[in-house]
């Protein structure tokens, strides 16, 4: 699966991203004095350097006729707007079945991707002290057989 996959539209981002990934110092958000801004504008920043991610096309080529626009519409997937496009981090599919990850769909929906994305997302791609496996709800996920931890962990952060 290729690193990140992003359509024409995108090119801003594209750069962005390419820019960050050659060590370039690059604002993502005009200058401001609000810091919230600027925090998450880096936070936006890392989250698309660090993670694969997948455009639409690339998510239909991976779920088959499903259109991407359901499956987020339903909540099932975390969809990131970045600019003018929807990019889809790529630990939510098997490519292997040609279909979303079941325990992602159905956390997601629990926890309210569709309100939430990058809220959501933050949360999967981001490193746990759950137990004493300190890898992030994303890789758990695609190591499928954490299942029972995750709906733990997804329980635990809604009762927060």
């Amino acid at each position: 699966m290729e690193d990140i996959i992003i359509t024409r539209r995108s090119k801003p981002v594209a750069k962005l991203v390419s820019a960050r990934r050659a060590g370039v110092d690059v604002d993502p958000a005009p200058a401001t004095s609000d810091a919230s801004t600027s925090i998450a504008a880096q936070a936006v920043v890392s989250i698309l350097r660090e993670h694969p991610m997948l455009d639409s096309v690339a998510v239909r080529r991976v779920v088959g006729g499903e259109e991407t626009t359901s499956l987020w519409g339903r909540g099932g997937i975390v969809g990131l707007p970045v600019g003018n496009v929807i990019l889809y981090p790529a630990f939510q599919f098997d490519t292997a079945d040609h279909r979303v990850r079941p325990i992602v769909a159905k956390i997601n929906q629990l926890l309210g991707a569709q309100d939430d994305p990058w809220g959501v997302a933050s949360w999967w791609l981001s490193p746990t002290g759950f137990s004493d496996d300190p890898r992030s709800p994303a890789e758990l996920a695609v190591s499928g057989d954490c299942d029972d931890e995750l709906r733990a962990m997804a329980r635990d952060l809604i009762a927060d």
